[in-house]
């Protein structure tokens, strides 16, 4: 929330000091606003809204008044108060690619496909830099069964972005769902040469990539994928079954025993019920083969 709030402080600093150029209901409408921040940061939401709702009552062209209440609103997930705020907040600015932005992503929370597509094209149209915005647009698109456009998105959000990992991962999972795996292998490897080292999401590419490589058949570079993943975060679901199961491909029952048990043993209710239930029936299997 304090990342999202704009400061209105230094602004109101200036309408006083050149307070001939402005009306009194602009500085008054200005004064809530930096109070229903303030109050906003402090996590009183109620006293927020209430200053922010008395910025824009006094002051409709206030657009940052309508801005920050939604951003409450959304913190406080009043997601339909958030989004007639944001779009009172395009009405005066419609300039704002940030405004569409959050609008699209209002909508997207609430599943409404069409208007978060349009939200998010406003967004690019108006501020090409949005390199978020083609990557939400990218996940809308997948929600609409237009893949092809989805990676046309995802790879503008890589290109506006080239840093932000979950765009890699993204279209490298979407070109691996459409069977190319070759391009996929390509976005994966890329992300590995930006990806900060240590980190969940550099867990996550190499998760994916080594998905990607199980697809392909080479098994050794699977699971050299599969390991990295687990060394940054050892308790991955999804890495560890994928590293059980691709030793079981291997005929390695062993390893494939190990980590398979790993997976069941620490599997809780965020893990795949379906990912379970094979495991489960594979360990059946290796415990009933014979040595």
């Amino acid at each position: 929330m304090k990342r999202l709030l704009l400061p209105a402080v230094g602004l109101l600093g200036a309408l006083v000091l050149y307070g001939g150029n402005c009306s009194r209901a602009r500085v008054e409408s200005m004064e809530a606003l930096n109070r229903g921040v303030l109050a906003a940061r402090q996590k009183q939401y109620v006293e927020a809204i209430e200053e922010l709702e008395k910025a824009t009552a006094i002051d409709p062209t206030n657009e940052q008044a309508f801005w920050n209440l939604a951003l409450v609103h959304m913190e406080t997930q009043k997601l339909d108060a958030a989004r007639a705020d944001l779009a009172k907040a395009i009405a005066v600015n419609p300039q704002r690619g940030l405004y569409h932005y959050q609008l699209g992503t209002v909508n997207q929370q609430q599943q409404r496909w069409d208007d978060a597509k349009s939200a998010f094209e406003a967004a690019i149209r108006v501020d090409q830099a949005l390199f978020k915005a083609y990557f939400k647009l990218g996940q809308v698109l997948e929600e609409m069964d237009d893949q092809q456009n989805a990676l046309r998105r995802y790879t503008e959000a890589v290109q506006r972005g080239p840093r932000f990992l979950p765009a890699y991962s993204a279209l490298g999972r979407l070109y691996a769902d459409l069977g190319y795996l070759d391009q996929a292998v390509q976005v994966l490897q890329s992300a590995l040469q930006v990806a900060h080292r240590g980190t969940e999401e550099e867990a996550d590419i190499h998760n994916i990539l080594g998905s990607v490589y199980q697809q392909q058949r080479k098994y050794d570079e699977a699971v050299t994928q599969f390991r990295e993943a687990l060394n940054i975060v050892p308790s991955m679901h999804d890495a560890l079954f994928s590293l059980g199961w691709t030793y079981w491909l291997q005929d390695n029952r062993e390893n494939a025993r190990i980590y398979l048990k790993k997976f069941v043993d620490t599997a809780g209710p965020r893990a795949r019920q379906d990912y379970v239930t094979a495991a489960n029936q594979r360990l059946i299997e290796l415990a009933e083969a014979p040595q």
